[in-house]
């Protein structure tokens, strides 16, 4: 699915006028309807609502939607919020139709003293939407914190909460000054923000209302930013054949683990079997073999010369796929071994690389070896990990800037791992994954990913679609988890044995 810039919202908005022979008021009418069936369906009984309305097209939704649940006999009281001198048309005209129903519009300008609003109602937010532009001043400052500070039954932002810049940050924003939601209902395509851990905190649940727009509209609109659903994914699999055998599926290597962490290796490997892979080989320190050979039968296991790390990196194990640096350690030993097996694998055009946990730690020691390492290689840093590879940032939008240019730079697909894990690729596009729960925030969650990713590249899936359908998958065996468990009790084991249930998932 797509993520749309603002001006191609309103591209959309307009091609849709154009070509249904509908008007912005009727086309407002849909988003406003869409918005209270979803209320109607989700707040029942509901006793009083206050709807907070700016002046341009989101204070329009408000008062169409204040019309519709008065005409529903809710108790329903409106404060219009002067903030701007520029009154839109479909606010004046929504505004105009409020007057024929006998509702008092009640108004707050620059100045006033702050209305009394009771705390047991439900609050929407239709001030700014996707609208804002420019810093709000310091009465509405103050008034945005009064209304965060009141603890309403419910908060509801309509399109995107209050406060938040729909395209990028200001230098002097500040994070309190947003309407602090606690369902945020935005039409038609997700808005970008959305995604960003900095706006968590104030957009609660968001939810996708329909509003009419038609396939053809969104089609032939290039954008470089898309939301992960599971229509892409059941485009991206690949049915077995009856007469398959395992030599069909790939043939991955994990590398990784030290004396105390090879837990992480059991994962990775349990993670590329359960995702399909034909056959596996995993690489551990001595330590390591008894382990590996007595939980996971399926592996062959080779080890190192050192009993506790990793000290040599082989490179003549003719493989499809290959995962390493799960647990691997920062031993100065195990470090050279890598550098010496990145320059080593640069000419080698024919097996997938993906870098993971302490492998892409050294590389941020020694950035000269990213010269090294092959085009298409994934690397799956968590933010800190990101973070030292590349640099800091200032905000959530310079993340993503950062990201699509190490991406591009090196010609990397990069998994950045969190709630909505992003995948940049190296023609600057990003991918925002649609499956996951808080509950996946557990240790080894990410080594299953690796070995899922790598599974995927040893069966034949290219880089690219090896991170989208890994990292959905494995973000919606979290969910399914989650269903049965809970997400305080979800273990990367449970990751684990979900993923079977998660294919089943995409192929209904």
């Amino acid at each position: 699915m797509k993520i749309l810039s603002l001006n191609q919202i309103k591209k959309i908005d307009q091609y849709c006028i154009d070509n249904e022979d509908i008007s912005s008021i009727e086309l407002m009418e849909r988003a406003a309807k869409s918005c209270f069936y979803w209320i109607m369906n989700h707040f029942q009984p509901i006793h009083k609502v206050i709807i907070l309305a700016g002046n341009g097209k989101n204070g329009g939704d408000g008062l169409a939607l204040t019309r519709m649940l008065y005409q529903h006999g809710v108790d329903i009281t409106v404060y219009i919020l002067y903030i701007s001198n520029h009154l839109s048309t479909e606010f004046i005209i929504n505004k105009n139709k409020i007057f024929k129903y006998g509702i008092e519009l009640k108004t707050i300008n620059e100045g006033d003293p702050f209305p009394f609003l009771n705390r047991n109602s439900i609050l929407i937010d239709a001030i700014f939407g996707i609208g804002l532009n420019r810093s709000i001043n310091k009465y509405w400052r103050s008034f945005f914190h009064f209304i965060n500070d009141k603890k309403f039954t419910s908060v509801i932002s309509i399109d995107i909460p209050s406060g938040i810049f729909m395209e990028k940050n200001k230098e002097d924003e500040d994070l309190e000054v947003i309407i602090k939601a606690d369902h945020t209902l935005t039409f038609q395509v997700p808005k970008l923000p959305l995604f960003f851990p900095d706006y968590a905190d104030y957009v609660g649940k968001w939810n996708l209302l329909n509003i009419g727009w038609k396939d053809q509209y969104i089609n032939n609109i290039p954008v470089k930013n898309f939301y992960l659903d599971k229509k892409c994914i059941r485009s991206i699999y690949k049915k077995r054949k009856k007469f398959s055998h395992k030599g069909n599926y790939g043939h991955g290597l994990l590398i990784g683990g030290h004396y105390g962490m090879i837990g992480s290796m059991v994962l990775s490997a349990k993670g590329s079997f359960r995702i399909g892979i034909g056959k596996l080989c995993v690489y551990v320190p001595r330590c390591g073999y008894s382990i590996i050979q007595t939980i996971i039968p399926e592996a062959i296991v080779k080890t190192d010369l050192r009993d506790n790390f990793i000290s040599h990196i082989p490179n003549d194990i003719p493989v499809n796929a290959i995962g390493i640096g799960m647990g691997m350690g920062k031993n100065p030993i195990t470090a050279y071994a890598l550098e010496s097996f990145f320059i080593n694998q640069n000419n080698n055009k024919e097996t997938h690389l993906v870098i993971d946990a302490d492998a892409i730690n050294i590389l941020s020691d020694k950035l000269n070896i990213l010269n090294f390492i092959p085009e298409n290689t994934i690397l799956t840093p968590h933010p800190k990990e990101f973070r030292r590879l590349n640099g800091p940032w200032k905000n959530d939008y310079q993340k993503l800037d950062k990201l699509k240019i190490f991406a591009q730079k090196h010609t990397f697909y990069i998994v950045l791992k969190g709630a909505h894990t992003v995948i940049a690729t190296p023609n600057g596009d990003l991918y925002f994954n649609s499956t996951g729960n808080p509950g996946m925030s557990t240790a080894g969650s990410g080594d299953v990913l690796t070995g899922m990713i790598t599974g995927l590249l040893a069966q034949g899936y290219s880089p690219k679609e090896s991170c989208l359908m890994g990292v959905y998958l494995h973000g919606l065996s979290g969910d399914l988890a989650s269903i049965e468990l809970n997400e305080e009790s979800i273990i990367a084991g449970d990751i684990l044995n979900y993923i079977g249930k998660s294919y089943q998932e995409i192929k209904k």
